[in-house]
């Protein structure tokens, strides 16, 4: 790596971040360890740890499984009733409602009052979902 030089664009990022920090230009080197970076930790108000970035790309592939299941169940019209179509869509719509918002909004992590919300809307969301597909006699 290249130390920095006046001409440089990270010598006078070096410098500017000197001055706001109050210290010297030089003591801001890379070759330097710099404060540690603790991996995944409970921040003030969560109940959990922060997930890690695998955990992240893990939930991304459940979810895109989850998804090709739900087009797989969607061409099987005929093949099974349309009243068990309907409740293995819409369980498997709570269960990507729930991972998104557990991992993706954080309410893993967040107060269970959060939690207690987010499934109280889900309920609701179920309940108009059912009266809005008895009106339309799909059961």
């Amino acid at each position: 790596m290249t130390e920095p030089t006046p001409e440089t664009g990270l010598a006078r990022l070096e410098e500017a971040e000197a001055e706001v920090s109050g210290r010297d230009a030089g003591t801001l080197r890379r070759s330097e360890p710099g404060p540690e970076r603790p991996g995944p930790q409970r921040r003030e108000r969560e109940v959990r740890p922060h997930p890690t970035p695998l955990q992240y790309v893990l939930i991304a592939v459940i979810l895109c499984v989850v998804t090709a299941i739900e087009i797989a169940v969607s061409y099987t019209e005929g093949d099974i009733p349309d009243a068990l179509i309907v409740v293995l869509l819409m369980g498997m719509a709570v269960l990507k409602f729930a991972l998104v918002a557990a991992w993706f909004m954080h309410l893993r992590t967040d107060l269970p009052i959060f939690r207690r919300f987010f499934v109280l809307g889900i309920i609701l969301a179920m309940i108009v979902y059912v009266i809005a597909l008895a009106t339309l006699n799909v059961f």
